[in-house]
């Protein structure tokens, strides 16, 4: 009777380790062989933002896909530092995060024509590139958008 009650006991725990071993095999095969968790469950949405009521030379901060967008209407002045390619020069759209931080930008104290980092000091011209660039300072990264007309930009989309 007693070796009757091991040899269940050992029946039960070589199947229980044989189902363990099953699930277990299953979610890694699963997880190798599915895309990532961020192409799947991440959907942008675009979002519409009226640029008709902002003044020259100031910044309007908004919230899109998790970050911080800033958008920059370019004064006369800094508009003439930037080349032909620029496709939409009024206008500056860039993720708000600069220097190795990732600090919130403002415009410059000392000259209207930079942004500067709020928390190391870096600056950036009105294009996003930095002035004094080196390995932890990047240029400004500008979210994929389009104009849908001239007051209206959609963000999210190009």
């Amino acid at each position: 009777m007693i070796n009757n009650k091991k040899q269940v006991y050992r029946v039960i725990i070589k199947l229980l380790s044989f189902v363990g071993l099953s699930v277990l095999s299953y979610f890694i095969l699963r997880s190798a062989i599915s895309p990532p968790i961020s192409q799947t469950l991440h959907k942008v949405i675009p979002i519409r933002v009226d640029v008709s009521k902002l003044p020259a030379g100031q910044l309007k901060i908004l919230r899109w896909d998790h970050k911080n967008i800033a958008i920059l209407h370019r004064t006369a002045a800094m508009r003439a530092n930037i080349p032909n390619t620029v496709k939409t020069p009024r206008y500056f759209v860039f993720i708000n995060a600069g220097g190795d931080l990732n600090c919130p930008l403002r415009l410059s104290q000392k000259s209207v024509h930079y942004l500067q980092d709020s928390c190391s000091g870096y600056l950036y011209d009105s294009n996003g590139k930095a002035l004094k660039p080196n390995a932890r300072i990047k240029d400004l990264i500008s979210p994929p958008h389009r104009f849908i007309d001239q007051n209206h930009l959609l963000i999210g989309t190009n």
